[in-house]
């Protein structure tokens, strides 16, 4: 009976494998189709995730900016830099008051562009 549940038990994606991923798009996998990140300069695998660099217009990786405004901006130890979504990054100051934890935005850092859709992103829709 246990092998009869293991078999009817739904697939489980491992989540170091990306290939495996539902909706993943293969046809950027490939080395030679895979834009550069103008930032660290390895090829951008997962468009999904990519954000457009400032200066060139190109995808680069979340992490490579992310990195980039951590070096641009001092952060004392109750502060991180957080993604607030649709292009926008924002500095986070966190508060202990009452035995909470309470946060707030401190500085909003809108750095990417939603309005003109870059040429890149309009292939993935």
């Amino acid at each position: 009976m246990a092998n009869n549940y293991k078999q009817r038990r739904k697939k489980r994606y491992d989540k170091d494998d990306f290939r495996q991923r539902p909706g993943y798009n293969k046809k950027f996998n490939l080395l030679k189709n895979a834009p550069v990140c103008p930032l660290c300069q390895k090829p951008v695998r997962d468009l999904y995730s990519a954000i457009t660099h400032q200066s060139s217009n190109e995808p680069a990786h979340f992490d490579c900016i992310l990195k980039m405004l951590r070096k641009i901006n001092e952060l004392t130890s109750n502060e991180k830099i957080c993604y607030l979504g649709n292009g926008s990054f924002g500095i986070i100051q966190f508060r202990n008051a009452a035995g909470k934890l309470n946060f707030f935005i401190r500085k909003r850092l809108n750095y990417e562009e939603t309005d003109p859709v870059p040429e890149w992103r309009k292939k993935l829709f």
